[in-house]
């Protein structure tokens, strides 16, 4: 029987902004945990903190009060080295806003996260081949940014993300740019990428893009509650 590994976990974290004379809490007391292979959609409307808690699981902000901790570290333990080389290796990060380099082709784009690496991957070729076999993009590896849908700008954006092999891909918005049918498009591409093992954590607004997700963590003033399906 397999156990259930624990990749991320925030212990009652909080955070504060200073904004003229007040303090204002963006994020209050969140406590929960994700676990290798879940997949989850963080809802909030704009506004609810959502945004300041994807921020703290992908390290690009650090909590004022509690405890961040991955793979069982505390990431306040972590110099920002440490820090940056977990988001370069082990966090693949999506954007509705895709951020491709339009000069760059597809292919030239995929592999920009492996010249990040600490030490760059012997298999690197290979690595940005099986990105783009799995979003279905082989076939435009050699186009520009400014030759493709939006839908399948998305794809090589995950592809991209994918492409360190990461502990948990993050997604926020990701569909934020694109039409509905697009839109449900890429919903299912990352609902197969659960289907083969990975962490997918995905922020929206939606309560349509949420209710494809089994596990829903909901944001609201600030404060954390589970929801399901």
């Amino acid at each position: 029987m397999n156990s259930v590994r624990e990749v991320l976990r925030l212990d009652r974290v909080g955070k504060r902004y200073p904004m003229g004379d007040t303090i204002v809490d963006a994020l209050v007391d969140a406590s929960f945990t994700l676990n290798e292979g879940e997949a989850v959609a963080i809802l909030g409307p704009s506004g609810s903190g959502k945004s300041t808690l994807m921020h703290l699981l992908g390290f690009l902000d650090s909590p004022t009060s509690g405890e961040v901790i991955f793979e069982g570290r505390p990431v306040a333990a972590l110099t920002e080295r440490q820090r940056a080389r977990i988001r370069a290796e082990k966090i693949g990060f999506v954007f509705q806003a895709f951020n491709l380099l339009p000069r760059l082709s597809v292919r030239a784009n995929v592999a920009l996260p492996l010249a990040y690496n600490s030490a760059p991957p012997a298999d690197a070729e290979a690595r940005v081949d099986r990105a783009l076999e799995l979003v279905g993009m082989t076939h435009r590896a050699h186009h520009k940014p400014g030759e493709l849908s939006g839908g399948q700008r998305q794809r090589v954006a995950i592809a991209r993300a994918l492409v360190n092999e990461p502990r948990i891909l993050l997604a926020d918005e990701p569909t934020g740019n694109l039409d509905t049918k697009t839109a449900a498009a890429i919903l299912d591409l990352f609902q197969e990428l659960n289907r083969l093992g990975r962490t997918i954590i995905v922020v929206t607004h939606s309560p349509e893009i949420a209710a494809r997700f089994k596990r829903q963590i909901h944001v609201l003033d600030g404060r954390v509650t589970e929801g399901s399906a």
